[in-house]
């Protein structure tokens, strides 16, 4: 088919649409055009006359019609909803910021904060007791103690080796045994004697009866007086003899006792509750009564001793409250009290030194370099959480307050003394300068936002 037969087809679908007659080629006459200056009627060229736009949309030309514009309405709508999806939202210009960090927040607090003098010093032992052997030149047998280990009085440090003291011993008590039968044997012979001076004074009280009636000589009766006299001296030697068996026997069993004590020296005893801060004992060496075997922190009492310059010395007393920290173990936080201070100023450094009771604490070892903030006084101040302060490279600190547009604010402040942790409450920094109290500040997420960030707080007042 060509261009011309296509076109000859097409009008004559035309045609047939507008009721011309005939089923040939439409003439070229008949062309349908519509009139620009009318919304109401359509012009037919050549034989066509003008019709109303009221007949052409009635009857089945108007349903063709209403047909062929509804499906050509339908198609644009379409194509613009289409368009509409593809195509990106339009975000205006003074839609709110989008918030690049999430943060917590706190108000900051009107609290008593307290002057420190800011110091730091060594842990000591309060009384650190020597311990060394009362038996000398005998070996150690076994230690039972390692340092660091808690004591209490009366415990076994060490033992050691008693095997000589222990034959001694059995030699000693024999020599006991042997003097307290020379005691008896002394006894016995006393006794004879006592018996043989009770027959010469009866056989004398005869004799001298005898005498008395003239039956015996003086020179008998002489002679048995000098019995008698023999026998009384006798009895005395007998007792004597008594005397010293019986001095034998206490001189041996003091030595008993004597080897009986040195046998509970083989055994080092702790004198008190302590803990064990150095042990030097060796098993297999030979202990000497003069070197020690041990030390022991008395009743596992420690003090930090710190210096101080002297112009602050008359703010310091005893009994002054101390905060004790460690920078190496951040869990180390005590309380402890000025004990004592040195009355002796330091003419080089003119500082004094500070004795500082520490409580007990397994974390507590001498010779450890602690923190202490002697408390000299309290004072009214603002204080934030620790981690909303945050230290800046040029030098000073930075706190972030939260506005009521949801930005942040960075604030240069002054601080002042640090307040340590305690319990569940969180350490807390003074602010000398440039914060208001109840003023919200960024808390957790303060290091990760600038100056007029938007951000979402989580938890905490935003005022």
């Amino acid at each position: 088919m060509t261009y011309q037969n296509l076109q000859d087809s097409e009008d004559n679908s035309i045609e047939s649409v507008l009721g011309g007659s005939g089923s040939g080629p439409a003439s070229s006459d008949n062309q349908i055009s519509l009139d620009p200056t009318s919304s109401n009627s359509i012009t037919l060229k050549g034989s066509a006359k003008k019709r109303s736009l009221s007949d052409w949309v009635s009857g089945p030309r108007g349903l063709l019609l209403g047909l062929a514009l509804g499906l050509g309405l339908a198609l644009l709508a379409t194509r613009l909803s289409a368009q509409r999806t593809a195509a990106p939202a339009d975000t205006p210009a003074d839609i709110a910021q989008v918030s690049s960090a999430t943060v917590t927040t706190a108000r900051a607090q009107t609290a008593s904060v307290q002057q420190t003098i800011e110091t730091n010093g060594t842990v000591e032992a309060f009384d650190l007791l020597a311990i060394a052997p009362q038996a000398n030149g005998l070996q150690i047998r076994s230690v039972n103690v390692r340092e660091g280990d808690r004591v209490v009085a009366g415990e076994v440090l060490a033992v050691l080796d008693d095997s000589v003291l222990r034959s001694q011993i059995e030699q000693a008590e024999a020599q006991v045994n042997a003097a307290l039968a020379d005691v008896a044997q002394e006894k016995a012979q006393a006794e004879q004697a006592r018996a043989s001076l009770t027959a010469d004074r009866e056989n004398l009280s005869r004799y001298e009866s005898l005498f008395a009636r003239g039956a015996i000589s003086a020179e008998e009766l002489t002679s048995r007086r000098t019995q008698v006299a023999t026998a009384e001296q006798t009895v005395g030697s007998a007792r004597a003899a008594i005397e010293s068996a019986e001095a034998t026997v206490r001189s041996r069993q003091a030595d008993v006792a004597r080897l009986m004590t040195q046998l509970d020296q083989t055994l080092v005893i702790a004198p008190s509750n302590g803990i064990v801060a150095e042990k030097t004992a060796t098993v297999g060496a030979a202990a000497s009564t003069g070197t020690p075997l041990f030390e022991i922190i008395d009743g596992e009492q420690l003090e930090l001793a710190v210096k101080i310059p002297q112009t602050q010395m008359a703010k310091v007393s005893p009994d002054t409250t101390v905060q004790i920290t460690s920078d190496s173990d951040a869990n180390l936080q005590l309380q402890g009290t000025v004990r004592s201070i040195d009355p002796v100023v330091d003419p080089q450094t003119r500082q004094a030194t500070v004795k500082i009771g520490l409580p007990g604490s397994d974390r507590l070892r001498p010779g450890m370099f602690l923190q202490a903030a002697i408390v000299t006084g309290s004072r009214q101040g603002v204080t934030v959480p620790a981690e909303a302060v945050l230290p800046q490279s040029s030098g000073g600190f930075v706190v972030y307050t939260l506005n009521s547009d949801g930005t942040v604010k960075a604030n240069a402040v002054e601080v002042g003394d640090r307040i340590p942790a305690e319990g569940d409450t969180p350490a807390t920094i003074e602010i000398i300068s440039g914060l208001q109290a109840n003023t919200p500040v960024v808390v957790e997420g303060a290091s990760y936002v600038q100056d007029g960030d938007a951000v979402t707080v989580v938890s905490g007042g935003n005022g």
